[in-house]
């Protein structure tokens, strides 16, 4: 069986398209996870309808604390041997958990990971982000972790395209009382626990781009820094087990700090000056924590010299 867990919070007009995708799997050995994180809209209702109508969908209705533990409560009463996460403004093609079980099956992987395309609020592909199929691919762990440190990544740090062990999980759960990068925990400590994974090259998930979301536009300087320390931990966690990916990740950790570090400049922009000062602190912290590390990337043969330099005097 496999378990697919989905946070619901304030997306009535999304949540539909979700479900349905889902009932709709050509794996029929399947249950359905709807957590209404205390969602003010009618999110819970719908849920409940479709709870009548499919004996696999099961409904938890709780007060609202946030992504992490919607998705933990969910953990909690999986019966899955398997175990996937959807968010709930996205859908999936009908074969995805049937090719994604089939592919980790025959290879033996501890973890599937499948393409994705991304769509606009009018169902419209974006053509430039347009995915590139081909044949799966068996890959190692340390194919994972060097994956992660492409810029961009070219193995995404979320939960929602991939399957995973049951039995490797082993009660891992998401942090909770973070802004952001929960995925990001989550992920990285999956990994270290993998020894090979597969990816099914077709973009079987459909993510959603709407203005507002946490993913797209939604981010606070808060959850930006988050984000630094989640992939601070992932950087470390692979130089601790695969010191010759240093320089690939040390050049991902800076860049991605500082684009995340631009970003809450560009945002400190348009606060009250009361509200500024209270985020001060937090953009010298993040401009330090990038300063320091650049003293390591000083002869990083995968940073262009000038930038480099750029991440020393940064202001």
């Amino acid at each position: 069986m496999i378990s697919i867990i989905i946070p619901i919070y304030n997306v009535e007009k999304y949540l539909s398209k979700c479900i349905e995708s889902l009932v709709g799997q050509t794996y029929k050995d399947i249950e359905i996870i709807l957590i209404n994180d205390g969602s003010p809209d009618h999110c819970l209702s719908i849920c409940e309808q479709y709870s009548k109508k499919d004996n696999r969908i099961i409904v938890i209705d709780q007060e609202n604390k946030g992504v992490s533990a919607a998705r933990n409560a969910g953990l909690k009463i999986a019966k899955g041997e398997y175990i996937g996460f959807v968010d709930p403004d996205d859908w999936i093609a009908p074969e995805m958990y049937e090719s994604m079980h089939s592919a980790m099956k025959e290879t033996n992987a501890d973890l599937c990971i499948c393409g994705y395309d991304y769509y606009d609020e009018h169902g419209k592909v974006d053509e430039n982000r347009r995915y590139n199929t081909k044949e799966n691919e068996t890959i190692t762990q340390k194919d994972v972790m060097y994956r992660f440190s492409d810029m961009p990544p070219t193995i995404r740090h979320g939960v929602v395209n991939k399957l995973f062990k049951k039995e490797l999980l082993n009660g891992q759960m998401f942090k909770e009382g973070l802004h952001s990068s929960e995925d990001v925990f989550f992920l990285n400590e999956y990994v270290q626990k993998i020894q090979n994974a597969v990816v099914v090259h077709q973009p079987y998930y459909k993510n959603l781009v709407r203005q507002g979301s946490a993913t797209h536009g939604g981010l606070s300087i808060n959850s930006l820094a988050d984000s630094f320390e989640a992939h601070y931990q992932m950087y470390q966690d692979a130089v601790g087990k695969y010191p010759e990916l240093k320089e690939h990740s040390l050049a991902f950790l800076l860049d991605v700090c500082t684009l995340k570090y631009t970003e809450a400049c560009r945002k400190s922009l348009q606060l009250e000056q009361s509200e500024k000062k209270k985020i001060q602190k937090c953009l010298t912290e993040m401009r330090h924590f990038i300063k320091r590390n650049a003293v390591s990337a000083l002869f990083n043969k995968e940073i262009y010299w000038k930038t480099r330099v750029m991440y020393l005097i940064l202001k």
